[in-house]
Protein backbone atom coordinates (compact mmCIF):
# COMPACT_ATOMS: atom_id res chain seq x y z
CA UNK A 1 0.00 0.00 0.00
CA UNK A 2 1.22 3.92 -0.69
CA UNK A 3 0.74 6.81 1.33
CA UNK A 4 -2.06 7.57 -0.59
CA UNK A 5 -3.67 4.56 0.68
CA UNK A 6 -3.07 6.12 4.06
CA UNK A 7 -3.96 9.44 3.51
CA UNK A 8 -7.66 8.51 1.84
CA UNK A 9 -7.99 6.25 4.46
CA UNK A 10 -7.61 8.83 7.22
CA UNK A 11 -9.91 11.17 5.34
CA UNK A 12 -12.77 8.68 5.01
CA UNK A 13 -12.56 7.48 9.02
CA UNK A 14 -12.54 11.37 9.61
CA UNK A 15 -15.60 11.83 7.45
CA UNK A 16 -17.32 8.88 8.88
CA UNK A 17 -16.56 10.44 12.61
CA UNK A 18 -18.42 13.36 11.26
CA UNK A 19 -21.23 11.65 10.47
CA UNK A 20 -21.29 9.97 13.21
CA UNK A 21 -20.79 13.00 15.39
CA UNK A 22 -23.61 15.15 13.82
CA UNK A 23 -26.19 12.66 14.11
CA UNK A 24 -26.26 12.19 17.62
CA UNK A 25 -26.55 15.96 18.31
CA UNK A 26 -29.37 16.14 15.89
CA UNK A 27 -31.39 13.21 17.51
CA UNK A 28 -33.93 14.47 18.75
CA UNK A 29 -36.30 11.44 19.75
CA UNK A 30 -36.05 12.10 23.38
CA UNK A 31 -38.56 15.33 22.70
CA UNK A 32 -42.05 14.73 23.11
CA UNK A 33 -45.28 17.12 22.75
CA UNK A 34 -47.66 15.82 24.56
CA UNK A 35 -51.49 17.31 25.42
CA UNK A 36 -52.41 19.27 28.10
CA UNK A 37 -54.11 16.33 30.38
CA UNK A 38 -50.29 14.15 30.25
CA UNK A 39 -49.06 17.10 30.65
CA UNK A 40 -50.92 18.56 34.24
CA UNK A 41 -50.86 14.48 35.29
CA UNK A 42 -46.98 13.73 34.93
CA UNK A 43 -45.39 16.98 35.42
CA UNK A 44 -44.96 16.96 38.76
CA UNK A 45 -42.67 13.58 38.39
CA UNK A 46 -39.76 15.99 36.71
CA UNK A 47 -38.43 19.75 36.50
CA UNK A 48 -41.16 22.27 35.43
CA UNK A 49 -39.96 24.94 33.40
CA UNK A 50 -41.72 27.89 32.11
CA UNK A 51 -39.60 29.74 28.90
CA UNK A 52 -41.83 32.61 28.75
CA UNK A 53 -41.48 36.48 29.86
CA UNK A 54 -41.32 37.63 32.90
CA UNK A 55 -44.09 39.53 33.07
CA UNK A 56 -46.15 36.45 31.92
CA UNK A 57 -44.70 33.87 34.20
CA UNK A 58 -45.13 36.47 37.08
CA UNK A 59 -48.39 36.84 36.06
CA UNK A 60 -50.03 33.31 35.47
CA UNK A 61 -47.96 30.19 36.07
CA UNK A 62 -48.25 26.90 36.89
CA UNK A 63 -47.19 26.13 40.21
CA UNK A 64 -43.89 25.09 41.12
CA UNK A 65 -42.66 25.98 37.70
CA UNK A 66 -39.55 27.93 37.53
CA UNK A 67 -38.76 30.62 34.56
CA UNK A 68 -35.52 30.21 32.40
CA UNK A 69 -36.67 32.89 29.96
CA UNK A 70 -35.43 32.84 26.49
CA UNK A 71 -32.83 35.21 26.71
CA UNK A 72 -31.43 33.43 29.58
CA UNK A 73 -31.85 30.01 28.75
CA UNK A 74 -28.25 28.88 27.68
CA UNK A 75 -26.92 30.04 30.57
CA UNK A 76 -29.83 28.57 33.25
CA UNK A 77 -30.61 24.97 32.05
CA UNK A 78 -27.17 23.78 33.23
CA UNK A 79 -28.82 24.08 36.74
CA UNK A 80 -31.12 21.06 35.50
CA UNK A 81 -30.52 17.77 36.41
CA UNK A 82 -30.15 15.11 33.69
CA UNK A 83 -31.34 12.11 35.32
CA UNK A 84 -35.07 13.69 35.80
CA UNK A 85 -37.42 14.36 33.08
CA UNK A 86 -38.03 18.40 31.76
CA UNK A 87 -41.66 19.15 31.43
CA UNK A 88 -41.54 22.54 29.80
CA UNK A 89 -43.88 25.01 28.31
CA UNK A 90 -44.28 28.52 26.75
CA UNK A 91 -47.40 30.31 25.75
CA UNK A 92 -47.58 28.84 22.09
CA UNK A 93 -45.00 25.98 22.04
CA UNK A 94 -42.74 26.91 19.92
CA UNK A 95 -40.09 28.05 22.52
CA UNK A 96 -40.58 25.24 24.16
CA UNK A 97 -39.74 23.01 21.29
CA UNK A 98 -36.53 25.82 20.67
CA UNK A 99 -35.33 24.82 24.21
CA UNK A 100 -35.74 21.44 23.82
CA UNK A 101 -33.55 20.99 21.12
CA UNK A 102 -30.93 23.16 23.17
CA UNK A 103 -31.29 20.33 25.93
CA UNK A 104 -31.09 17.65 23.48
CA UNK A 105 -27.78 18.77 22.54
CA UNK A 106 -26.71 19.37 25.88
CA UNK A 107 -26.98 15.70 26.83
CA UNK A 108 -30.81 16.18 28.39
CA UNK A 109 -33.02 13.37 28.15
CA UNK A 110 -36.92 12.78 28.62
CA UNK A 111 -38.60 16.44 27.86
CA UNK A 112 -41.68 16.70 27.58
CA UNK A 113 -43.66 19.56 25.93
CA UNK A 114 -47.13 21.17 26.42
CA UNK A 115 -48.46 21.03 23.27
CA UNK A 116 -50.01 24.50 22.05
CA UNK A 117 -48.39 25.76 25.44
CA UNK A 118 -50.02 28.00 27.88
CA UNK A 119 -52.58 29.34 25.70
CA UNK A 120 -54.48 26.10 26.18
CA UNK A 121 -53.53 25.28 29.66
CA UNK A 122 -56.82 25.72 31.43
CA UNK A 123 -56.01 24.59 35.21
CA UNK A 124 -59.89 24.66 36.78
CA UNK A 125 -60.39 22.22 33.10
CA UNK A 126 -58.43 19.39 34.43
Amino acid sequence: MGIWSYVIAIILGALIGLIIVSRKNNDFSSIHIINKKDFKDNMRKGQLIDVRKKDKFENDKIIGARNFRKSQFSSKYNKLRKDQSIYIYCSNGKTSFKAAKKLTKAGYRNIYILENGFQDYNKKEL
